[in-house]
């Protein structure tokens, strides 16, 4: 009884690791980066449209990008969040309190006209998930521990950096990689990944965590192929993350243990998923441009997802459409889909991990502000979507009649500056 106690709380738990809510788009990953991207639905892994999504996407493109760009970006979003509990009489409905969130983006490429070589850096705000759902007794699943879990708080917070080179082997070919850093911040109240503190089978309380940053390190390789003056074809492979553990110095929590309130230090990981994604580009005029990819994220691989959250693989696909009204004015339209990666029999393990979206539409505007600025501005909105799936006690597994559902639905606006330089 005692060891599925155990077990079932770090199920649980697991998923309180999370972030700012809106950082969540595809799973836990943002589907775009900066307004260009971001507003043609994350599609362009075979158009060199701008230095951010190439610099995400597909180092290759690279070579298409000619001279020195810089990219300033900001995402505002703000999410609605919501959990319902049902178990016997009780039931209830919290909806998240949580703040919009600002994701930054920078990138600067180099490519000299004509040059077989081409170089780029970026700091990307890629990904992140998070709630902060207030202790209430009118919801059985946040009522005061031990009966339920009191307050959750999690914020999760991911910046990619790619330092990235890429070669024209032919006029029609080039290849392109990266190598991979990452910071990673986490913090998580109650942090349910962690070993509950536990004087019985049914007194359990689950230890908090404060902010702790890591690093990881991976690489991503990419091709892009010119068939033809109309066609592109785009492949790149982005190696998982691996991070080095997360560490905190916190309390034992259960005041019926002697031990109540003395240190106890814990660890734990969490990679970010490597990513396959193949795309193509289609210019059927000089103005228009359609960008079709998709994308397989592999999270039941990835430390951290594949056995704490039990994420399922996902399989992405975005679409991207470019019209050039005027000179100095763009036009973008997008979307993009994924099945949801939480499945029903995984909705109560990963309440505080709000990645259940699944269907965005997107838009987008760029204007030439002056011949070496462009300013560009996208619109998103992913569609409410909810997950449902029995409360699961230590003891029994599921509850017969119990229900927990995790409801979510989001906008955001990405403002991006380009600069020649």
């Amino acid at each position: 009884m005692q060891h599925r106690t155990l077990r079932g709380f770090a199920l649980f738990g697991a998923a309180l690791l999370a972030t700012a809510p809106a950082w969540a788009a595809n799973g836990h990953l943002l589907h775009g980066v900066g307004a260009v991207n971001s507003s043609m639905g994350g599609a362009g892994v075979a158009l060199p449209n701008d230095a951010l999504g190439a610099l995400s996407l597909n180092p290759a493109l690279l070579t298409q990008i000619d001279g020195h760009k810089m990219e300033f970006s900001a995402e505002y979003n703000t999410a609605k969040n919501a959990v319902e509990s049902e178990i016997g009489p009780f039931s209830g409905r919290t909806e998240e309190e949580g703040d919009p969130s600002l994701i930054p983006a920078f990138g600067f490429t180099v490519h000299k006209p004509g040059a077989g070589s081409a170089f780029g850096v970026g700091f990307l705000g890629l990904a992140g998930f998070g709630v902060d759902y207030p202790q209430t007794a009118g919801n059985p699943l946040l009522s005061p521990q031990p009966a339920g879990f009191g307050r959750v708080y999690s914020n999760y917070q991911y910046m990619k950096v790619p330092v990235a080179f890429a070669f024209q082997v032919t006029p029609s070919f080039s290849v392109g990689a990266s190598l991979n850093a990452g910071r990673a911040t986490l913090t998580a109240n109650p942090a349910g990944f962690l070993a509950p503190d536990c004087s019985s089978p049914t007194n359990c309380f689950v230890p908090s965590t404060n902010a702790d940053s890591a690093w990881g390190f991976g690489a991503t390789v990419g091709v892009l192929w010119q068939a033809s003056s109309s066609f592109s074809l785009g492949l790149s492979y982005a190696s998982e993350q691996d991070f080095e553990d997360f560490e905190w110095h916190t309390t034992v929590a259960n005041p019926s243990l002697p031990t109540f309130g003395r240190d106890r230090t814990d660890t734990f990981q969490l990679n970010a998923p490597a990513q396959l994604a193949v795309g193509l580009g289609f210019r059927p005029t000089s103005k228009l441009s359609v960008a079709l990819d998709a994308k397989q994220i592999f999270y039941e691989d990835t430390e951290g997802f594949k056995d704490a959250l039990g994420f399922k693989d996902m399989t992405v696909y975005a679409l991207g459409l470019q019209f050039q009204a005027t000179p100095s004015v763009t036009v973008r339209l997008g979307a993009n889909h994924g099945d949801s990666p939480i499945e029903s029999d995984r909705v109560f393990f990963t309440v505080p991990v709000p990645a259940v979206f699944e269907d965005h539409i997107t838009a987008g505007l760029g204007v030439r502000v002056t011949p070496t600025l462009v300013a560009n501005l996208a619109y998103y909105h992913v569609f409410e979507n909810r997950v449902s799936g029995p409360i699961f006690s230590p003891a029994i597994g599921p509850i017969p009649g119990s229900r927990v559902t995790t409801e979510m639905t989001m906008d955001s606006i990405v403002a991006t500056f380009s600069f020649d330089l």
